[in-house]
């Protein structure tokens, strides 16, 4: 039997999908932590400097914690297409094996 053309390593898919959920979840948590750091970053122009960081920070983690979702929906569709490709291509196999 000749070598697949196409080989599928679900195993790394599935754990794509989860560090990938793991990883927005972290983004998600650095949200809690910002008022916790104020106390930290002095007074006057350093905390300004700060506040404005984290400002801009909170925007582009945003946009980031939405392109960690795509891309772990990009990943579930395509593990879930293969395995539904791979069911299929099984059971037309058995099918083929009967007759």
């Amino acid at each position: 039997m000749a070598d697949p053309d196409l080989t599928v390593d679900f195993a790394f898919l599935a754990d794509c999908e989860r560090k990938l959920s793991q990883l927005k979840k972290t983004f998600e948590d650095i949200e809690n932590r910002r008022d916790d750091m104020k106390e930290h970053w002095g007074s006057g122009a350093v905390a300004g400097a700060m506040e404005d960081f984290v400002d801009n920070w909170d925007d582009y983690r945003t946009r980031l914690i939405e392109s960690i979702e795509s891309v772990g929906k990009l990943v579930a569709g395509s593990k879930k297409a293969f395995e539904d490709l791979d069911d299929e291509l099984a059971k037309a196999n058995k099918k083929k094996q009967k007759k």
